[in-house]
């Protein structure tokens, strides 16, 4: 067999290389210093701690029989001893002992050489080994080599060998070296959660089954101003911004997604997801809570707000400073002539200054209005009623310009709760933008249609019409496709519309004209 041979060639080379004498007592002569074995310890951590464990069920399994187990290194040097202490006084005597090393060129033939050099198991009985002192003994030797590489080994006196304790190793070398694979496995699984876990922004909390804290990572700690050692095991409970939707998926089992929560420990907002965990048999195990920190976000959203408040403010002054400069130079003009002038000069002047007046006062008025939240004093209101004194009211107007108007009744005549006056302000500004969009004449017509919950109105010009830049910009103080035109009305117009909980649209194509459609809830008697 094969085993013999090996055995066979090491006997040769004892004799033969080394020059090792049968009849002599052999004895471990290399040695590693206390701090050198210490430093073979760490590294063998967390393998070592495995043998032990095993070491410690084969000396349960074998209490009748004196054995001692050693473990080695890949390089022979003797990690750990455990055993009979007949047995252990017995190899002392070889110097067997941590730290030394079995080299077969000091201790002759032996079981630990033989399954490093062949990475097999080895059984060396009696007159198997080189050496007569120590044919009384057998030993057994398996080999290990997941991560680090050694063996473990089995001594006892010849009467007590059996192949049995072969067949044992090799059993507790493959359980080794499966368990050694699992922890390394899980030890790298646990560095790159860990990793995971602290390198996201994230916020994390787990729970088991029953609402005990379990782990929390550093952007937890942060945000809820508690230390992950100062929550393991307690109840989620002592974290009351989580608690409450913690409880809910405890309960339901399902998840929740971005709620909005303020953690009181650094007033920082977070949206929240908590979801049910469940193990690879479905059966629910924990809570597992996320929460992205919103602060920075909703910080830049209210300077981007507050930016365009202050950009809007801007736009507004200029434009209103830009509309008052017109009339207030003609004043300045007039009345630095007016000393030169004859009385009925000065009388003309006196009035073209009262108009310029006049002007401003409607300019800050409209001004003044457009900043005011509108209120309505809403009223049960016929609008097809309204729409028709509007009509009534613009025809002379219209004439003027050669514009027809066209009024198309509704078959009905539902009740609105709108306020009146209101909505003829907006009618008004609404017909009137349209018979100055044709100053060569042309029609506007306006037309109501009456739905389920709700009444909209048509107006439609003849006129130029828009292109898409300027209809972007309608409803902009001082946009305006009229010369002369401010653009507030329009403004006013739209908020009264939305005061009314009103929606609107304006269509417009240029050489086609324009369509301004706006629509009002119908009168609900219940609210």
């Amino acid at each position: 067999m094969k085993f013999d041979a090996y055995i066979q060639k090491s006997k040769e080379n004892c004799a033969n290389i080394y020059g090792l004498k049968p009849e002599e007592i052999p004895f471990l002569k290399v040695s590693l210093a206390p701090e050198q074995l210490e430093a073979r310890k760490r590294q063998f951590e967390p393998i070592r701690i495995i043998i032990q464990q095993f070491m410690q069920k084969i000396l349960t399994y074998t209490s009748e029989t004196p054995i001692l187990v050693v473990a080695t290194d890949g390089e022979g040097y003797v990690l750990d001893l455990h055993g009979d202490q007949i047995i252990h006084e017995m190899v002392e005597m070889l110097g067997i002992t941590k730290g030394v090393r079995f080299a077969e060129k000091d201790v002759g033939t032996n079981s630990v050489s033989l399954a490093l050099t062949y990475g097999e198991p080895f059984q060396l009985i009696g007159n198997d080994h080189y050496h007569h002192c120590l044919e009384g003994i057998a030993c057994f030797s398996a080999p290990f080599s997941y991560g680090e590489a050694g063996t473990v080994s089995l001594m006892t006196t010849k009467e007590y060998a059996t192949p049995f304790y072969l067949g044992l190793l090799s059993s507790t070398v493959d359980a080794i070296e499966r368990e050694i694979k699992v922890q390394l496995q899980n030890e790298r699984f646990h560095l790159m959660n860990q990793v995971l876990m602290n390198a996201t922004p994230l916020g994390i909390v787990m729970t088991n089954q029953f609402g005990e804290i379990r782990e929390m990572n550093e952007s937890a700690e942060r945000i809820t101003g508690w230390l992950e050692t100062e929550l393991i095991s307690k109840n989620i409970e002592i974290i009351p911004e989580l608690k409450s939707f913690i409880r809910q998926v405890l309960h339901d089992k399902r998840k929740l997604e971005n709620i909005e929560v303020i953690f009181s420990q650094g007033e920082i907002a977070c949206l929240l997801d908590v979801m049910p965990l469940f193990d690879r048999f479905d059966q629910f195990i924990g809570v597992f809570a996320q929460f992205r920190d919103m602060q920075s976000y909703y910080d830049l959203q209210k300077r981007v707000v507050q930016s365009e408040k202050l950009s809007a403010i801007g736009k507004l002054g200029a434009g209103f400073a830009h509309e008052i400069r017109n009339p207030l130079t003609s004043i300045i003009g007039l009345t630095q002539l007016m000393d030169e002038l004859p009385d009925e000069k000065q009388r003309e002047h006196r009035k073209i200054i009262k108009s310029e007046l006049e002007r401003m006062r409607h300019l800050v008025d409209q001004f003044v209005m457009l900043g005011k939240v509108q209120v309505s004093q809403k009223n049960p209101e016929n609008l097809q009623r309204i729409i028709q004194d509007t009509v009534c009211l613009m025809k002379s107007y219209a004439r003027e310009n050669q514009v027809t108007l066209h009024l198309q009744s509704a078959s009905s005549n539902p009740i609105l709760s709108i306020d009146g006056s209101q909505i003829k302000q907006v009618l008004i500004n609404f017909i009137k933008n349209a018979i100055e969009a044709q100053p060569d004449g042309g029609y506007v017509r306006i037309s109501l249609y009456p739905n389920t919950s709700s009444m909209t109105v048509k107006i439609i010009d003849a006129g130029p019409g828009m292109s898409p830049q300027m209809l972007d910009q309608l409803g902009s103080p001082f946009i305006s496709t009229k010369e002369d035109g401010l653009g507030m009305g329009l403004a006013i117009s739209l908020d009264l519309i939305k005061a009314h909980h009103g929606t609107y649209t304006i269509h417009s194509t240029e050489g086609e004209g324009t369509t301004v459609e706006f629509t009002l809830p119908l009168y609900n008697a219940e609210g």
